[in-house]
Parts: C-alpha cells; sequence; structure tokens
C-alpha cells in the first residue's frame, strides 16, 4: 500500500469509528417498524398500511409510512474528469479521495452494503457490493490513483448506467466538481442522492494578473489569456451563474448537495453537510 493511501485510509477510519458520520444518512421508505408519518394515499399504494383511524377523522383515505428497518445497498461514485486534476492546496483528487473515505467507512461501520463505481464517459473501474472492510481500500485506491487527464464526465451516460445496473433503490454519494450541464432527474426519482462538489477556493476566485498559459485538462489544448481583475470578475460571475443553476437542479430532484474544498476539513464539512 502506498503512503499516501495508507495516511488517508488511516485518518478516515479513525475519524468515523470515534464519531456519529453516517448514522442518519438516509430517510429512505420501506416496510419496517419504524414510523415516520401519515400521508394521503396514492394509486398504487399497499392498501395494508392504510391508517383507518385518521382516515375516519379526515374522510380522506390515509395511510402510514415508515422508515427502512434493513441494510442500505450504497453505492459511492467517483465522476472521472480531467478538471479533478488541479489543486492551490492539494489536488481535488486527493481532496475526493477522502470524501470517498469517509463515506466507504461511515457504510461498513453502519453494517450497509457499499459498491464504488469511477466513471467517465463509461464505466472506469467498478468495486462489487460488499460489507467487507476491503471495500473501502479498494474503492479508496481507485479513486485515488485513477488518471483523470484527457477525460470527462457524460451525465446521461451515467445515469443510463446506474438507471441499467441498479436495480433496487439505493443511497448514492456522487463526488466530483460538477462542471457543465448535469441533468441527475432520470436517477433522482428513484434513488436517494447526494452531491458532494469538489472545489478548489483559487479556481473560484482566480485574481491573478498577467500573462498566462491555460492548459485543458481534457484536450490538452494550450490557450494564452491576458488575465486582469476584470476578466477574473466575470469568469467568477458566470461560475457564479452556473452553479445557481446546478443548485435548483438539485433542489428541484430533492438531491442533498454541497460544496468541499481543497482546504477544508473534509470529516468536519462531511458531517455539517450530511446533518442537514
Amino acid at each position: 500500500m502506498d503512503t499516501k493511501l495508507q495516511e488517508l485510509l488511516i485518518r478516515a477510519k479513525k475519524d468515523v469509528f470515534s464519531g456519529n458520520l453516517g448514522d442518519n444518512l438516509t430517510t429512505f421508505k420501506g416496510d419496517g417498524l419504524d414510523f415516520r408519518e401519515i400521508k394521503e394515499y396514492e394509486i398504487g399504494d399497499d392498501v395494508r398500511k392504510i391508517n383507518w383511524t385518521a382516515t375516519a377523522k379526515t374522510n380522506s383515505t390515509k395511510i402510514n409510512i415508515f422508515n427502512v428497518d434493513k441494510e442500505l445497498n450504497i453505492v459511492i461514485i467517483f465522476l472521472v474528469s480531467g478538471s479533478m486534476h488541479f489543486g492551490s492546496v492539494k489536488m481535488k483528487q486527493e481532496t475526493a479521495s477522502e470524501v470517498v473515505a469517509h463515506l466507504a467507512y461511515s457504510a461498513i461501520k453502519n453494517n450497509n452494503r457499499l459498491s464504488s463505481l469511477c466513471f467517465s464517459s463509461k464505466e472506469e473501474t467498478f468495486v462489487p457490493s460488499s460489507k467487507n472492510e476491503s471495500t473501502v481500500y479498494q474503492t479508496t485506491k481507485e479513486v485515488l490513483n485513477i488518471d483523470c487527464l484527457e477525460k470527462q464526465i457524460d451525465y446521461k451516460k451515467l445515469c443510463d448506467y446506474i438507471n441499467a445496473t441498479i436495480k433496487n433503490k439505493a443511497l448514492i454519494f456522487l463526488v466530483g466538481d460538477f462542471y457543465g450541464e448535469v441533468d441527475l432527474s432520470s436517477i433522482a426519482y428513484k434513488h436517494e442522492v447526494y452531491s458532494f462538489i469538489i472545489r478548489d477556493k483559487f479556481e473560484e476566485y482566480p485574481y491573478i494578473k498577467g500573462e498566462y498559459d491555460f492548459i485543458s485538462p481534457i484536450d490538452f489544448g494550450n490557450t494564452t489569456v491576458q488575465m486582469d481583475k476584470k476578466l477574473a470578475s466575470n469568469y467568477q460571475a458566470l461560475l457564479h451563474k452556473q452553479d445557481n443553476i446546478l443548485k435548483q437542479h438539485f433542489e428541484m430532484h430533492n438531491i442533498t448537495s454541497d460544496k468541499i474544498y481543497t482546504n477544508e476539513d473534509v470529516y468536519l464539512r462531511l458531517t455539517q453537510i450530511l446533518k442537514g
């Protein structure tokens, strides 16, 4: 095991097993005994769950909803894109690896089944579902070491892949920087989705001055740019507009999301995000 991976896993395991990250990750609905709420009956609902007392009081058919009391099917997906190969403090890909390690250990600690996927415009790597700690090691190793350069995420193909391969309802963690047009609507209606947006402060606030060569991590195209405060502000405004669209999309489809920066404490931020 390489030194960086070993240090990352030791730190993540210590954080997770000494804290409570992931104890209340999900609001899955199922057939368990943990009562959640009463709601209006809809065609297709289980008639065995009709609450006759509430129905009689309201003259409208009501049913009981329960939280799941069985193990969860957790899937961690790393969005492989050349833009993850960047960082002013540390690489975004390394930060993503920390996020993945914490989530993976949390899944195992809570006795859930875990599988993972690295996806660009196709399946890059896949770790099958398991409750063994070895899955944490393999998952984190793949995310930390995969070559992101010259790759770009295709969200349509990702959603098609998920819909074709994940048949049962799952708790899906997406980890990436979420640039470009993002549409997760076709998976959000069936699965519970969390999106962790990995960013570097410098790429959102690039206040530098002078002539710079910018090289695309996707196709290695080279562009020379005369950077100044005005150009940086225009870029920042465009990125802010895109992120607002992204936020609206997530809210519309009940996808929990937030940003984690490369200079932040990963465990602390994850705890804050998952607590809502």
